[in-house]
C-alpha cells in the first residue's frame, strides 16, 4: 500500500513539472537558432560557398630560376581565380630554418610552404601543419610513385603533397684528350659539393654503402677519394697558373650532381648514370620537394586549391621542362610523348620511376624525423675534417637509436 502511495506522488510531481512555462529550458543550450531557422545537425549543414580570395603567402626554398618559374605559374593562377597570392623565398640554412619554425609556432609563418620533403614529418609532429586532403589532389596517390609518400605520412595522415623529384647522378667525359673512350674506373675519384647531403649520400651509395647510415668502410673510402679529388684540383690549378698551356695533371674526376643541374649544362660528350651502387638498390638517393599547408592559415581552402593547381599533371610537365627536375606522377614515364625523348632522360628518369614505384627514397636523417639538418651538417664536417668517422657514426649508433 505504501509503495502505491509513492508512485501516486511521483506521478503528481511529473504533471506539475510538465505544466511549467515553456521557457523553462532543461537542455542547457547557451545558443539558440534565430526565429524561423530550424537547427540542422552539424554533419548535415550545407557547406558555405567558398569566397576566400586571400591574401595568402607561399614560402618556398627554390633557386632564383625556379623561383621565377613558380612566379609565372602563380601569376596564371591569380588571373584565373582572382585570388591574391604572394610568393616569398625561404633560405635553406640551419639558422633560417629555425627562424621559420619560430614564426610558424607564433602563427606568423606562410600559409603554404614548399621545401625538402625531409622536413615535412618533423613539422607535422610539432603541430605546424594541417593534414593534406588527398581526395582533392590533382594526382591521386595511386598515380604517384609510392616511394615519395613515406616522408610525408605520420599518425595515419598525409601532411604534404609531392611536387618534384631530382635524382643524383654520376657524370664523366666519354673520351680522353686523344679521343679514346673513357670507362668508369672501379675506384673513381669522386668530386661533389661537400655541403650537399644528397651528393654525399649518392657517393656513399656508389661505394656500396648504406646512404641512410653509412658503414665505416664506405666512409673511409669516401673521405680518401674526396680528399684525393680536392688535392688533384688544387695541383691542377697551381699548374695552370704557372703554365696556362699545361695539361691536367690527373684526369677529370667523376662528378656527382643533381639531374636538374646536369641538364642545364652543355652535356655533349658526357656520360651519366644514376648515382647508385649495386648493394642498396632499394634506397635510391633522390631529392624530393613537397607542398604543405600551415596550421595557422586562415584560408585553408584557398591554400589547398593553390597546391592542387600546382601539382596538376599539366603543371608538372611544364615545371619539369622549365627547371629540369622530374615529375612525381608515374603516368609521365609511360606516355609515348615522353618516351620519345632519348639520351639522359631515358637513362635517368625511367629507372628512377621503376625504383620509386617499388621502394622508398633513401632517408637522409639517421632514422630521426628531425635529423636531416644533423645529417647535412655532420656530412660536411666529416669531409672537411672537423669530425672523425667514429664521431660521425656515433650520431646513429648510440643507444638513443
Amino acid at each position: 500500500m505504501k509503495r502505491k502511495k509513492y508512485w501516486f506522488l511521483f506521478a503528481i510531481l511529473l504533471l506539475s513539472l510538465s505544466s511549467l512555462s515553456p521557457s523553462f529550458d532543461f537542455t542547457h543550450h547557451t545558443r539558440r537558432e534565430p526565429p524561423g531557422d530550424e537547427p540542422v545537425p552539424p554533419q548535415q549543414r550545407p557547406e558555405l560557398p567558398e569566397s576566400d580570395q586571400g591574401p595568402i603567402k607561399i614560402g618556398v626554398q627554390l633557386n632564383p630560376d625556379e623561383l621565377g618559374q613558380l612566379q609565372i605559374l602563380n601569376e596564371r593562377f591569380m588571373r584565373e581565380t582572382g585570388a591574391d597570392i604572394e610568393i616569398t623565398p625561404l633560405e635553406a640554412g640551419e639558422t633560417e630554418t629555425k627562424s621559420l619554425l619560430l614564426h610558424m609556432s607564433l602563427g606568423e609563418g606562410p600559409d603554404v610552404i614548399l621545401m625538402d620533403s625531409h622536413y615535412i614529418k618533423a613539422l607535422a609532429m610539432s603541430g605546424y601543419l594541417l593534414p593534406i586532403d588527398a581526395s582533392q589532389a590533382a594526382i591521386p596517390n595511386g598515380d604517384m610513385m609510392n616511394g615519395l609518400l613515406a616522408p610525408l605520412q605520420w599518425n595515419g595522415y598525409q601532411w604534404g603533397m609531392p611536387f618534384d623529384v631530382d635524382p643524383y647522378i654520376l657524370t664523366w667525359q666519354k673520351k680522353g684528350e686523344e679521343g679514346s673512350p673513357i670507362k668508369m674506373p672501379d675506384n673513381p675519384v669522386l668530386s661533389f659539393d661537400p655541403e650537399d647531403p644528397y651528393a654525399f649520400g649518392a657517393a656513399v651509395h656508389l661505394l656500396e654503402g648504406d646512404p641512410t647510415k653509412p658503414e665505416e668502410e664506405a666512409l673511409e673510402k669516401l673521405t680518401s677519394y674526396f680528399h684525393e679529388s680536392t688535392d688533384n684540383e688544387q695541383q691542377s690549378g697551381d699548374a695552370k697558373k704557372k703554365d696556362p698551356s699545361a695539361s691536367e695533371i690527373e684526369p677529370l674526376p667523376m662528378v656527382i650532381e643533381s639531374y636538374s643541374s646536369f641538364t642545364k649544362k652543355d652535356n655533349e660528350g658526357v656520360s651519366a648514370i644514376l648515382g647508385m651502387g649495386k648493394t642498396h638498390l632499394n634506397t635510391p638517393v633522390v631529392r624530393t620537394r613537397s607542398f604543405a599547408v600551415a596550421a595557422n592559415t586562415e584560408s585553408p581552402a584557398l591554400a589547398m586549391e593553390w597546391v592542387t593547381y600546382m601539382t596538376s599533371k599539366t603543371t608538372e610537365v611544364e615545371w619539369s621542362k622549365a627547371v629540369g627536375t622530374l615529375p612525381v606522377a608515374s603516368e609521365m614515364y609511360t606516355m609515348s610523348t615522353n618516351l620519345r625523348d632519348r639520351g639522359i632522360w631515358q637513362k635517368v628518369a625511367v629507372p628512377v620511376q621503376l625504383l620509386l614505384s617499388r621502394n622508398e627514397a633513401a632517408a637522409l636523417d639517421f632514422g630521426d624525423p628531425n635529423g636531416f639538418q644533423v645529417y647535412t651538417q655532420a656530412s660536411y664536417q666529416l669531409l672537411i675534417g672537423e669530425i672523425t668517422i667514429e664521431e660521425y657514426m656515433n650520431l646513429y649508433t648510440s643507444d638513443k637509436n
